[in-house]
């Protein structure tokens, strides 16, 4: 891995831009890894560090045991040290937690962002009321997403409720059916009828929409490849009541009168269970914690007093 997209992921993971911006993020981070190791390395730009993850590197004790540096009044010690490779190991699989080099440069941007965030409190710049505010934002939402974790780590959905699902809902898990006709188009009605009877004698299809439809599908033997929507409704009207091998009565449509040929109509059937389960599964289980955190919050609203004053919504 190149000190380049060390510094990346370092710099994500200390600011934790990781957990913010979500699984694209570390997607795009990702692709980085599979350019060209020996490109320019680029410094990555420092960030301050939010309170939340400040806190967890830093040790009140002036001399902390097993203390790997110090910046000012903060330490982080190697303990603290090695959880953040580990968490960086998580998300880059292939970053070596061993390599001295790699450890070096986690090390120092971590400092670089404390250099920071030390200037910034002397200055005074963390009381800047839009950092609070910020720092506040990213405070709430770190608890909600930890009380959401807590109330949800231990539900699940057993493949019985899964198949239980299914089995109230297979006539709406439906595949969506595939239709493959050919057509003869005549701009005359009469002629139309007289092409159909030829058909219904055993004429070839093809060889009849070949020399006679002036539709574009004609050099094909007037093939319309596979459709889920039929092109216009007398169409989709003329389909339902056709089966596989069998021709349609004569019917007008946007380019004159239609004779059509059904070749192979797929789906309409439901979807096997083994083939969704797992889809059911997540589903499932996203709406049971959905619900168990809605439940909690209607408890809460008995508990905790809630005032609004909607005239202000006006």
């Amino acid at each position: 891995m190149s000190k380049k997209t060390i510094y990346i992921f370092v710099t994500l993971l200390i600011t934790g831009s990781v957990c913010l911006m979500g699984c694209d993020a570390i997607d795009s981070v990702k692709e980085t890894m599979k350019k060209d190791d020996k490109a320019p390395v680029e410094t990555a730009r420092p960030a301050s560090p939010p309170p939340a993850q400040e806190q967890s590197i830093t040790v009140k004790d002036k001399n902390p045991p097993n203390m790997l540096a110090r910046v000012g009044s903060w330490t982080i010690t190697m303990d603290d040290f090695n959880s953040r490779l580990d968490a960086l190991k998580e998300i880059v699989p292939d970053f070596d937690t061993s390599d001295p080099d790699a450890k070096k440069l986690v090390l120092e941007e971590l400092l670089r962002q404390q250099l920071l965030v030390e200037n910034a409190e002397r200055t005074g710049l963390t009381k800047d009321p839009d950092i609070q505010a910020a720092v506040e934002e990213f405070r709430r939402t770190l608890i909600v997403r930890e009380v959401a974790r807590e109330l949800t780590e231990n539900l699940d959905v057993s493949e019985e409720e899964a198949r239980a699902f299914y089995e109230e809902r297979k006539d709406e898990l439906i595949e969506p059916e595939t239709w493959t006709v050919r057509e003869i188009v005549i701009p005359d009605e009469l002629k139309a009828v007289e092409i159909k009877a030829e058909a219904l004698r055993g004429a070839d299809f093809v060889q009849l929409a070949t020399a006679n439809s002036i539709a574009a599908t004609a050099a094909k033997g007037g093939l319309r490849e596979e459709f889920q929507e039929p092109p216009f409704p007398a169409m989709g009207e003329a389909l339902l009541s056709l089966q596989k091998g069998e021709v349609s009565s004569v019917f007008k449509g946007p380019d004159g009168f239609y004779i059509i040929k059904l070749e192979e109509r797929t789906g309409g059937e439901p979807v096997p269970f083994q083939e969704i389960k797992d889809d059911i599964i997540r589903s499932q289980l996203l709406m049971k914690q959905q619900e168990a955190i809605l439940d909690h919050i209607s408890e809460l609203r008995e508990e905790i007093n809630i005032e609004i004053n909607e005239q202000l919504l006006d």
